[in-house]
Formats: structure tokens, C-alpha cells, sequence
């Protein structure tokens, strides 16, 4: 059953596992899918494990993706815990990601994770990851996959096993089925098909073991329709459809047997005979367990005995696991056949490897215990040493910010005190001027310092916003800010994950370096949290949280946060207490978006943001900006206003947004008339053109 999620696994992370490009980094993310692949093909798990780490650490790997290549070499070296453990970690690293590989890595650990609980009995735990992964999956639109069909599956066999109503047990079987055939529909392939079969197999073996023989029947035929679908497959393979048309005719014997129809399990025993996979170790033993349900014990007999090959093939030893599953069957086989001196024998032989097989288990657990508990800390380690990283870079901000602003209280204090002593001066007698004449122009020197320093504050302002917008086919993006002092509180920003683009622009409170230290906060959180893969409404809840503690001053930041999946043209966004921005066309005319306002941050700690969404912005302009844009004043002191805003845009509409930001800043420039600026002017366009 792994292997054929295995194959289409990697298949779709050696097309699509890295970012597209010819770069020299693209080839080494190339490179190392090839690595874990290859030795997969080999089976060389202890050489998986190697890879995965190192791949990792190199960042070639995400987490999710090493901790699924982790889980599965540990899984088939038998380490059911140390899988466990990977597993479990890649799914909470992938699981409030949105990026198309992430998604593929979640569905693929929770589908290998719902598998081994199920293989080992553990249903109540393999439901709840199944549960909530499948809940996931549909959220995100990823409810078309194989490993959502197979999460169904197992959900519908867990329901059978805690004998759940068939109502339920029948929609999830048939959901994941129907979905399994809609997927060959739309791309037939042998890999595909596979997957099906997989499904479908989990079923039947399921009905054989609680003996529900009509049901096992049932999905039975729908196995065999789906094996004549593999035989149509071009790239399907022969030795892989023996295998599968052997467990058919021996699930359809057994099916038949448990309903009474002798004749009809006989002939179908008959035809499994003919496979070449009758004639393996494993066929022989599978024919076996058809014998025992037809109470053909003379011949299950026969058949067991192949046992000591079979547990050659299979295992390295007597284990506790071999005794339960194979070496029980023999004996069982063996009495009811009336050969009680090879049961006796078989017996014997459980006797004496026994308490060697129930010592090796403690000692593989313990084992495998000791090693899960040091990877837990080296995780914990690992973490700790990644938060405290964040943590020294926050306090290096805070410490230059911090170094900024007192130099200006420096500065400022000094400037005030010479200049009241050059006042002071001035009221002196004539015999003193040339005395306050020197004092002035040391005043003068401070006052060019001071400026100097407000210069460097500014710069240092200017290079927290970007002035390099992404380099992305069919997306223009431009956005400019204008202090209205040397420093001021107008912010924008933005951060591009993969197809998933988050932008924004703020107005803080106030103006001068004050706003300046909030508004470098802010931008902090935004970029902090956008690369955390939160929604724009859970991006504000966090900053509002962060901003209004110790907020002694009152200060507060209006905000719009948005996220643009540059695929689907889909845009989601939140506002803070911010203007609403212009979008359209000049031929479909702009409008101003209506949104719900909410409050600025920073002064409520407990308020919950609300998100809204758009489906398609693609072909249209949106404009955010502050309200240095349409409260800009001329002599007169009359407003540009937003009238003027919609008709700019349409006379001077272009599919440059740098040619429209230039625009409105020129327009603005002449529409003051030399009236010095009233507020901190910013604004960001954007086009997805498709």
C-alpha cells in the first residue's frame, strides 16, 4: 500500500518540489529530491535518514518535508515510534501553511500516519489525525487528491471496526472511492489506478478480518473493475497486476467461502493457482489463509508449510510479531488437520523462542524508546535555539532604534540650551555682540549637526520600506512615501511566499520620530507575522495585541493588510480604521472598495479583526494610500479630496502602476501650489495582469 503512494509522492516533488528558475540554487533543490529518490529506489533507509538531515540543515529541505522522508525510512526499519514522532512534527509544521509543497507534504504525512496506526491497530488514534486532516484538506480545496480518497478510506475502516452506523461507514468508503475514479477520469495513469487499488484493497482486508463477507464481496467486484482499468494503463506494470489479480481471486474465494458458496470460492481459488504470485512465498501464504476460512486445514497445512521461508523473507527472527501472525496460523492449521505431532512441533518451537522473542521486544522498545526521547529534546533544543536567534535580532532593532532616538534628545537638548544663552546674549550690552555672535554661530553648527542626524534618521526610515517591488510575470507593483518632516509615522511593505504575495500601508498617529519608532514596529510585526502564513485579520489581531500593551501614550497606527494569491487573482484583506482603497479600470470605471473599518492598532488589546475577500482583482488597479493623498491642501487651504483621485485615474490610467503613482504625485505637487505639506503622503498600486 506505501509503495504506490511512495511513487506518486515523488514524482510530484522532483517536478514541482522547488522553485521554478534556472538558477544555481533551483539546481540544488533538483539535486537533492534526486538524492532521497535514488535511495529510495534502493531501499536505502539508513542513507534516507542521513539525506533528510543534512538536507535540512543546508535548507534544501523545508521541516515538513525532511520529517516526511525521516518518518518513512524510520517506518520501514520497523521503528514505529521514531516515525511517530516525525510525523506528528511535520504535520504541525505544514499545517497553517497555504504553499502548494507544504499542503502536498501535509496530506502525505497524515495519509502514511493514518496507515501505520491502522496497520497496528490503533484506529481511535489513526481517526484523529485522519479526522482533522480531511477537515484541512477540504478547507483548502485539496479534497481532489488521492491521499484525501485514501484519508476517507481509513476513516470508513476505522468506522467498521468500532461498528459505527453503515450510513457512515458507506459515505466515507464511497466518497473516497467515487473520488478515486473522478481523479483516474481526469488524469489516467497506472500510478492513479494504483492508488484506487490500494484504497479498495484496505477495504476488503478490513471486511475479511470482522468477517462481514457480503460487504467483503462487494468491494471485491469493485477491485476487480478497477484491475481492468490498470490493464488499460500503458505505463502499468505485469508483475504488479499478477500480484493484485492473485489477492482478488483469493479476497473473492474467501468472500465466497464465508457465504457458503463452496463452488464458487473453489473456482476462484482455482484461478488465483494460476497466477505466478500463487507460486511465491507470499502467495503461498495468502492462499493459506483462503484455506483456513474454507476449513481446508489439510491443505492450509500444506501450505504453512513454507512458514520458515516465509519468516526468512519477511523478518530477522522469532519475533513476538511472527509468533502472533504466522506461527499461530501454523499451529492452528495443523491441529484442526489432525497432524498433532507437527503441531506439537510447531508448538515446541514457540516454547523455545518465546522468551527470546519477548526479550528481544523489550529490548527493541527500550531501545526505541531512549532514541525517540533524545530526538524529543534535540527538537525542543533546536526550537529554543530558533527563538532565541528572533529574539537577539528584535533586541538589535530595538537597541538602534533606541540609539537613534537618544541621540536626538541629545542634540535637541543642546540646540535648546544654546540657543536661550545666544538669547540671553543678545539682551547684553553692544560691548557684547561679538561675544553673541560667536554663541550664534555655534548655535548654527549644532543646529546643522541636529539636521545632519535627522538626515540619518530619515535614511534609516527610508530603507525599512522597500524600494525593490517582486519580479513576478504579469504583476506590476510600485509604491512611494513622502515624509511631510524629515521623519515621519506613514508605513507600507510587503513579503512574497512562493504564488502567496502579502502587502500593506499604514498611517500612524502623529508625526516626527515618536510615529517614526511606532511605525518601525509595526512594520516589524507585519513582516514578522505575514511570514508565519497567518490570514491579513489574524496578522492585526497579533500586531493590535502586541502594539496596545504598555501603550502609555495612546498611540495607534489605521492599517490595511492584504494577501494576493498571484495564481487566482484571489484577495484577501482586513482593514484597521484605514481610507478604502481606489480599485478598477479606466474603462470599468474605480470605485472606492467598501469595507468594514474595524478600529486603528494599538488601543484596544482584546479586539478580533475581521477579514474580507475579493475572487479576482486580476486585470484591475487597486490603490492604497494615506490621507496625505486626499487631505493634501493648497493655499487656500482647500483639500485635494478623492473626486480628484478617481479622475486622475481615469485620464491618466496606464497598466504601469509606477507611471500612475507618478502621476498622482505630480498632480498633487501642482494642486498645493507651494503650500508646504500637511501630512506624510504614501501610496501602493498593484496590477495582476492575466
Amino acid at each position: 500500500m506505501k509503495k504506490a503512494y511512495l511513487v506518486l509522492w515523488a514524482v510530484l516533488i522532483t517536478i514541482t518540489g522547488c522553485k521554478g528558475g534556472d538558477t544555481e540554487k533551483d539546481q540544488k533543490f533538483v539535486e537533492a529530491e534526486n538524492m532521497v529518490y535514488a535511495a529510495y529506489q534502493v531501499r536505502d533507509y539508513e542513507r534516507i535518514l542521513t539525506l533528510a538531515d543534512s538536507l535540512k540543515m543546508e535548507g534544501l529541505f523545508s521541516e515538513g518535508k525532511a520529517c516526511y522522508w525521516l518518518g518513512y525510512a524510520n517506518d520501514r526499519l520497523m521503528l514505529k515510534r521514531m516515525a511517530e514522532l516525525y510525523w506528528k512534527t511535520g504535520l504541525a509544521a505544514t499545517a497553517n501553511s497555504t504553499e502548494d509543497e507544504d499542503v502536498r507534504v501535509y496530506a502525505g504525512i497524515a495519509n502514511r500516519l493514518t496507515g501505520l496506526e491502522c496497520m497496528w491497530g490503533e484506529y481511535e488514534t489513526a481517526m484523529k489525525v485522519a479526522v482533522p486532516a480531511v477537515e484541512h484538506l477540504e478547507k483548502l480545496g485539496c479534497d481532489t487528491t488521492s491521499e484525501y480518497s485514501n484519508l476517507q478510506i481509513y476513516l470508513g475502516c476505522c468506522a467498521i471496526r468500532f461498528g459505527l452506523s453503515e450510513e457512515k461507514v458507506n459515505e466515507c468508503l464511497e466518497k473516497g472511492y467515487r473520488f478515486h475514479l473522478d481523479n483516474i477520469k481526469k488524469h489516467p495513469n497506472a500510478i492513479n489506478v494504483r492508488d484506487a487499488i490500494v484504497g479498495v484493497i484496505n477495504v476488503c482486508y478490513t471486511c475479511l478480518e470482522i468477517k462481514n463477507y457480503e460487504k467483503e464481496l462487494f468491494w471485491v467486484e469493485r477491485l476487480g473493475e478497477l484491475l481492468k482499468i490498470y490493464d488499460q494503463q500503458a505505463d502499468g506494470r505485469a508483475d504488479y497486476a499478477d500480484k493484485q489479480q492473485a489477492r482478488y481471486f483469493v479476497y473473492l474465494a474467501a468472500a465466497y467461502a464465508g457465504l457458503g458458496r463452496e463452488a464458487e470460492a473453489d473456482e476462484s481459488y482455482k484461478s488465483f493457482l494460476q497466477t505466478e504470485f500463487s507460486q511465491t512465498v507470499e502467495g503461498t501464504m495468502l492462499g493459506a489463509d483462503y484455506l483456513c476460512i474454507a476449513g481446508q486445514w489439510e491443505k492450509a497445512a500444506d501450505n504453512y508449510s513454507v512458514m520458515d521461508d516465509a519468516m526468512d523473507q519477511f523478518s530477522s527472527g522469532v519475533s513476538l510479531e511472527s509468533v502472533q501472525k504466522m506461527l499461530l496460523k501454523k499451529y492452528d492449521a495443523n491441529m484442526r488437520a489432525g497432524r498433532i505431532d507437527s503441531a506439537h512441533a510447531v508448538s515446541m518451537y514457540i516454547v523455545e523462542h518465546l522468551d527470546s522473542a519477548i526479550t528481544q521486544s523489550r529490548h527493541a522498545d527500550a531501545l526505541e524508546e531512549n532514541a525517540v526521547h533524545q530526538k524529543e529534546l534535540e527538537m525542543v533544543a533546536e526550537r529554543e535555539e530558533i527563538l532565541r536567534q528572533r529574539l537577539l535580532g528584535r533586541l538589535a532593532i530595538m537597541g538602534v532604534l533606541m540609539l537613534a532616538l537618544l541621540v536626538y534628545i541629545v542634540v535637541r537638548h543642546e540646540m535648546q540650551n544654546r540657543l536661550k544663552r545666544a538669547h540671553d546674549a543678545l539682551k547684553g550690552a553692544h560691548n557684547e555682540l561679538k561675544e553673541a555672535y560667536n554663541q550664534l554661530e555655534e548655535t548654527t553648527t549644532a543646529k546643522e549637526r541636529m539636521e545632519s542626524e535627522l538626515r540619518i534618521a530619515r535614511d534609516i526610515q527610508m530603507s525599512m520600506v522597500p524600494s525593490v517591488f517582486p519580479d513576478v510575470e504579469g504583476l506590476s507593483m510600485y509604491a512611494s512615501m513622502t515624509p511631510a518632516k524629515e521623519v515621519g509615522g506613514d508605513l507600507y511593505s510587503y513579503l512574497q511566499q512562493g504564488n502567496k504575495l502579502y502587502f500593506c500601508i499604514g498611517d500612524v498617529s502623529g508625526k516626527g520620530v515618536p510615529a517614526s519608532l511606532f511605525m518601525a514596529q509595526a512594520t516589524r510585526l507585519f513582516r514578522t507575522l505575514a511570514s508565519q502564513a497567518m490570514k491579513p485579520a489574524e496578522i492585526l489581531t497579533h500586531m493590535n495585541a502586541e502594539l496596545a500593551e504598555d501603550n502609555e501614550q495612546g498611540m495607534f497606527v489605521t492599517m490595511i493588510i492584504c494577501l494576493l494569491d498571484l495564481k487566482s487573482g484571489r484577495l484577501e484583506f482586513s482593514n484597521a480604521g484605514h481610507n478604502p482603497p481606489v480599485i478598477g479600470t479606466a474603462n470599468n470605471q474605480f470605485s472606492f472598495l467598501d469595507m468594514q473599518p474595524n478600529a486603528p492598532v494599538g488601543l484596544w488589546p482584546e479586539l478580533e479583526y475581521e477579514g474580507e475577500t475579493i475572487d479576482d482583482i486580476s486585470n484591475k488597479l487597486l490603490l492604497l494610500y494615506t490621507d496625505g493623498l486626499n487631505e493634501a491642501e493648497n493655499q487656500q487651504q482647500e483639500q485635494y479630496g478623492e473626486d480628484r483621485i478617481i479622475r486622475l485615474l481615469t485620464t491618466r490610467f496606464s497598466n504601469n502602476t509606477h507611471d500612475i503613482v507618478e502621476a498622482l504625485e505630480t498632480d498633487v505637487n501642482n494642486f498645493r501650489e507651494g503650500a508646504e505639506p500637511n501630512d506624510d503622503l504614501t501610496m501602493l498600486a498593484l496590477m495582476l495582469k492575466r
